[in-house]
């Protein structure tokens, strides 16, 4: 009996399809090849007892995070791994009250990154098609949270977050809770933004940020 184990790591394009090429922002992360692996039962004599084998994925130490973000009708989010180790995306959502989304069930190899856009045309061949499912980004006010789960109330779920404008969100008390925002604090941006960069991310808060504009 055959096993496959596939495992799919999405394209990080600081430009997707559809996505203004202006409002795009940089980021700290690498690019991810679309790369499929696939592995299989050892086989042996029938006569000799026979373990399962499969390519070993370590995901002990990934960390999981929100990356660069892109604003407007455009929107993406990158979704990344600072980790020494592979992360499994199974069971993570992004929150950005009240909309969720559930990410693919893939791994994220140390140092990649996959995007979610909003946009309309954007190429599912790139990216995490969530037009409908996500709304767009407005520069003057907003915030992301990433979760393990669906109980996005408690804190214990929350992995990451990010705001910018106001120092209220809907989750805001919960990233507080968690320790992942200092409170009323905000990253401090205008209208002429375009999207958010990340960056040194080793603290909870704004200094992890630099707005992008142009």
């Amino acid at each position: 009996m055959k096993v496959a184990v596939i495992v799919v790591a999405l394209l990080l394009a600081s430009c997707t399809g559809g996505t203004n090429p202006d409002a795009s922002s940089t980021s700290t992360l690498e690019p991810a090849p679309l790369v499929s692996t696939t592995s299989s039962v050892a086989q042996g004599d029938e006569t000799t007892a026979t373990e399962p084998t499969s390519t070993t994925i370590v995901t002990g130490n990934a960390r999981l995070i929100i990356g660069s973000v892109v604003f407007g009708d455009q929107t993406t989010i990158e979704v990344g791994n600072l980790g020494p180790d592979a992360g499994h995306l199974t069971g993570i959502w992004l929150a950005i009250d009240p909309y969720y989304l559930e990410l693919p069930s893939t791994v994220l190899a140390p140092g990649s990154a996959l995007i979610v856009s909003v946009a309309e045309d954007a190429d599912p061949k790139l990216v995490v098609p969530a037009a409908g499912l996500l709304p767009p980004l407005a520069s003057a006010s907003g915030e992301i949270g990433l979760y393990r789960s669906g109980d996005f109330g408690n804190p214990d779920a929350m992995i990451d977050y990010v705001q910018w404008g106001s120092t209220k969100h809907a989750r805001t008390s919960v990233a507080v809770a968690a320790g992942l925002w200092p409170e009323e604090e905000t990253i401090s941006i205008d209208g002429s933004a375009t999207g958010l960069t990340v960056g040194d991310r080793e603290e909870p808060g704004p200094s992890g940020w630099t707005p992008t504009t142009g």
